[in-house]
């Protein structure tokens, strides 16, 4: 097979400029815009009262979304890994998803009334399932190009800081350039909640565009040697849970994107609950975070040569842990409590620039080497697998966020809810880090170093 050129990586990658514009709109702003607080100027949409065991229904919204969703999540992966298609087994989903998925997250900001009603519940849910199964049905198959495309452990990890480069940069155009824009349509003469669902739009066309993009320069017959799994369903799932490595792998990067999701549905209260300002100075912050993770970003390819993924992993989620329980201690900082965030987020950046780069590496290797055992080329699946329980994960961080934001607030007047998220989140990642630690990298770099010296 014929290598892929450097200049059509990066046009690959690119696609994940948009995914992040699509999932950082989610992400962050989801739960803000359905229930703000008081000082921002917009009317809650949603009931957020407490229902069922602490539950609250913006948590029974975000956790029906995802299993809705998760029924599709195996089927897509096992549909993409068996597919025959002309374009090719991953570049057709690619192309026929890029628009639906950017459709479905502006749909999201758009429900029917613009007040508190049980219409506006069922609305988001749904449109929550309908957003997951288009983020699969375009992430899914993206992602297993990743080790079809990449030869050796250089060329992936290069090809994933690449990824991690374009996600930052959607993450950066999303927290730092959605509230300019917001602020834009406001001075322009639109009421708040208008301005904010403008500014989502737009953000939505620029997610569409990078996504189709990164799709052409992709041919599967010149550059991919993998070929149709011819595997069925069931067992191709079967084949996946009972990969005891792959396993490990998740229950330890799914608590460390857990604890990251929980921070990022609290960033955009920190500004007005912690720190009493205008909801601008979330750029400040933004930038802190962003401007050093996009700084780790060019040192990784380094670090990968020293350290193998399980110690970067490892380092990622213990300096996580030790800085998510600072967010308790921003209002006790009194005139010092802007330098305390702003230096919080900014040490924040390394552990976010593993999360963001690394572990699409190792499901690349893990999947690579099950190819080479089994005879099966099954790349979609495990990422598709990952993307369930990632969204699974989503649904649970964000109602328990909300279940916080429910009993302890999310007002100035009320700001413990927002205070605690921090440390709460920091249990979640030492779990993770207890379950990684058993992970057994070495060996898998011994096993995938024999089977390529025999390709």
């Amino acid at each position: 097979m014929e290598h892929f050129p450097r200049w059509k990586s990066l046009v690959y990658a690119n696609g994940h400029f948009g995914f992040s514009i699509l999932d950082n709109l989610y992400g962050v702003y989801l739960v803000f815009f359905l229930i703000p607080p008081a000082e921002s100027g917009m009317s809650e949409l949603v009931n957020n009262r407490p229902l069922f065991l602490g539950i609250t229904l913006i948590g029974i919204i975000n956790l029906f979304g995802r299993v809705v969703d998760s029924l599709a999540d195996p089927f897509i992966a096992w549909w993409s890994d068996n597919a025959r298609y002309k374009l090719g087994r991953r570049k057709f989903f690619m192309l026929s998803g890029a628009l639906p998925f950017a459709l479905s997250a502006v749909l999201l900001f758009f429900p029917p009334t613009a007040s508190v009603s049980g219409l506006n519940a069922w609305y988001v849910a749904l449109m929550l399932g309908v957003f997951f199964f288009l983020y699969t049905y375009y992430m899914a198959p993206n992602l297993a190009l990743i080790p079809e495309l990449s030869r050796s452990i250089g060329e992936r990890i290069n090809l994933t800081v690449a990824q991690a480069v374009f996600s930052l940069l959607g993450a950066v155009l999303v927290m730092i350039g959605f509230p300019l824009l917001w602020q834009l349509f406001q001075n322009g003469g639109f009421s708040t909640g208008r301005s904010f669902q403008l500014a989502v739009v737009v953000l939505g066309i620029a997610a569409a565009v990078s996504m189709l993009a990164a799709a052409l320069p992709v041919n599967e017959k010149r550059y991919s040697r993998s070929a149709p799994a011819d595997t069925g369903l069931l067992e191709s799932i079967k084949l996946t849970i009972r990969n005891r490595r792959f396993i490990t792998y998740m229950i330890g990067i799914i608590l460390y994107w857990f604890s990251f999701n929980m921070v990022r549905a609290i960033i955009a209260y920190y500004p007005v609950v912690l720190l009493g300002r205008d909801s601008s100075f979330q750029t400040i912050l933004m930038a802190a975070l962003f401007g050093v993770a996009f700084a780790v970003f060019f040192f990784l390819p380094l670090l990968s040569r020293r350290y193998n993924n399980k110690q970067l992993i490892v380092a990622g989620m213990a300096s996580f842990a030790a800085l998510l329980p600072l967010t308790a201690l921003i209002p006790l900082a009194g005139a010092h409590a802007a330098t305390l965030a702003i230096g919080q987020l900014a040490l924040m950046g390394f552990p976010v620039a593993i999360l963001l780069v690394i572990p699409n590496a190792m499901v690349s290797d893990l999947s690579e080497l099950d190819g080479y055992q089994s005879g099966r080329n099954r790349e979609a699946m495990f990422f598709g697998t990952q993307g369930l329980f990632m969204k699974i994960n989503y649904g649970i961080a964000l109602a328990i966020t909300a279940s916080l934001f429910a009993f302890f607030g999310k007002d100035a007047a009320r700001p413990l809810g927002v205070i605690i998220s921090g440390p709460v989140s920091a249990l979640f990642i030492l779990a993770g880090l207890i379950v990684f630690l058993k992970y057994p990298q070495a060996q898998i770099q011994r096993e995938l170093a024999e089977y390529r010296e025999k390709v």
